[in-house]
C-alpha cells in the first residue's frame, strides 16, 4: 500500500524550463487595465472657481463699451476685468446681469451675454474664456516630484507629460512608483513598467490624482551565504544568479549547491501553469510557493541566469549534508580538549 501524502500549506517547484517559462504568466499592477487606454480630451465647462474672462466687440464707436473699457483693446471693444466662479456658480456682467456659468461651455455663455446686449450694444460679438480652469486639471503629489496641480491641455495629456510638467521624477526608475486615483480606483506601478511599455503612459482625465513615491525594492537572503540579510534589487531584471552575487555567493565548506531555494507568495496564474491541480488555488489569492533550485545540474547556472527573483522574496541556500556532522566532530574535539586541560590540570 503507497504511503498517504501529507496535505502541505504551500506547492512544491522544481525550478526547470517549464517553471522559467510559466513566470511569462505573471503580471504587474496595469493602468492601461484599471483605467483603460482612451484618449479623451478634456471637455471644456465652466466649475466653481474657474477664472472667466469676457471680451465684447460692438460693430462701431460710441456704444456701451466704445472708450470706457478698464483694458481697452480697440475702438468700440472693451475686455473685462477678469471673474472668479463663485460658490453659487455665478459671475455678473455689466448690462446683462448675474449669470449662472457652471456647466456651460465658454461659446453658450457668449450667446447668452450676446443676447443679453441685444438692444443694448451695437450688434455685439462676444469671447468667453478661461485663463485659469482648476476643474480641467491634474494633482501631481509625492517625494520624487514637485507637487502641483497641472492644468490638462484640450488635445490630451498623458502620464508622463503630467509629471514632466510639475517637474519630472528624481529618483531611479525601479525603485520609483507611480499611484494614479481616479474617483474610487486606485492603481500603482512601477515606473520602469510605464517606460518600457508605452500602453502605460495613460491619458489623464479631470481629476485624476497622481502620487509618486519612493519604496526600496529588496530580497532576504539566508543559509549559507556570504552576505545573508535584507539585499538591495537594484534593477528591473533581477535572478536567481544576480541575487547569489548580491549575496556575496556560496560558502563553499557549507552550501549544497542542489539546495537553492525561493519562498514567494505566487500569483494564482502562474502556478496554475504547472500546478493545476493543486487545492490552493482559490479565486485570485497569492498561492504560497518554494521553488527548488539545484546547481549541481549544468543546466542549473543557466535556468538561474533567468529565473526571476521579485521583491518580498525569501532566498535560502541549504547546508550540505555534511555540515551538521562535520559541527559536531567539531564540538566533541572542543569537548574533549576541554576534559584533556582539566585532566592534565588535575595531575600538575
Amino acid at each position: 500500500m503507497a504511503p498517504k501524502e501529507e496535505p502541505t500549506d504551500y506547492v512544491i517547484v522544481d525550478v526547470d524550463a517549464e517553471s522559467v517559462r510559466a513566470m511569462s504568466l505573471w503580471h504587474s499592477s496595469s493602468l492601461v487595465r484599471s483605467f483603460g487606454a482612451r484618449r479623451n480630451a478634456p471637455e471644456t465647462r465652466v466649475s466653481v472657481g474657474d477664472v472667466v474672462s469676457i471680451s465684447i466687440w460692438e460693430a462701431s464707436g460710441g456704444g456701451l463699451f466704445g472708450g470706457r473699457s478698464v483694458v481697452d483693446t480697440g475702438s468700440g471693444s472693451e475686455t473685462l476685468p477678469a471673474q472668479v466662479v463663485d460658490r453659487d456658480g455665478r459671475i455678473k456682467v455689466p448690462y446683462v446681469g448675474e449669470l449662472l456659468v457652471v456647466g456651460k461651455r465658454p461659446s453658450d455663455i457668449a450667446k447668452i451675454i450676446e443676447q443679453g446686449l441685444t438692444g443694448k450694444a451695437i450688434e455685439p460679438q462676444v469671447l468667453v474664456t478661461l485663463p485659469q480652469q482648476t476643474s480641467a486639471s491634474v494633482v501631481v503629489v509625492g517625494d520624487l516630484t514637485g507637487a502641483g496641480r497641472v492644468n490638462l491641455n484640450v488635445k490630451g495629456d498623458r502620464l508622463l507629460e503630467v509629471i514632466a510638467q510639475a517637474g519630472g521624477i528624481k529618483g531611479a526608475a525601479h525603485e520609483s512608483f507611480v499611484r494614479v486615483t481616479r474617483g474610487s480606483r486606485s492603481t500603482t506601478v512601477q515606473l520602469a513598467a510605464i517606460l518600457s511599455n508605452p500602453e502605460e503612459n495613460i491619458y489623464m482625465q479631470p481629476g485624476d490624482t497622481v502620487y509618486v513615491f519612493r519604496r526600496p525594492q529588496t530580497f532576504t537572503a539566508l543559509g549559507a551565504v556570504k552576505a545573508a540579510g535584507e539585499m538591495p534589487i537594484d534593477r528591473e531584471e533581477f535572478s536567481v544568479a544576480e541575487a547569489m552575487g548580491v549575496s556575496g555567493g556560496l560558502v563553499d565548506s557549507q552550501a549544497d549547491p542542489s539546495g537553492i531555494f525561493i519562498f514567494r507568495y505566487e500569483q494564482p496564474a502562474v502556478v496554475r501553469a504547472y500546478r493545476p491541480d493543486t487545492p490552493l488555488l482559490v479565486g485570485n489569492s497569492l498561492v504560497p510557493v518554494i521553488y527548488r533550485l539545484n546547481l549541481k545540474d549544468p543546466s542549473g547556472y543557466f535556468i538561474a541566469r533567468a529565473f526571476p527573483v521579485r521583491v518580498g522574496d525569501i532566498v535560502y541556500v541549504a547546508n550540505a549534508p555534511g555540515v551538521e556532522f562535520t559541527k559536531f566532530l567539531r564540538m566533541a574535539q572542543t569537548i574533549t580538549s576541554t576534559i584533556r586541560s582539566n585532566a592534565v590540570a588535575v595531575s600538575d
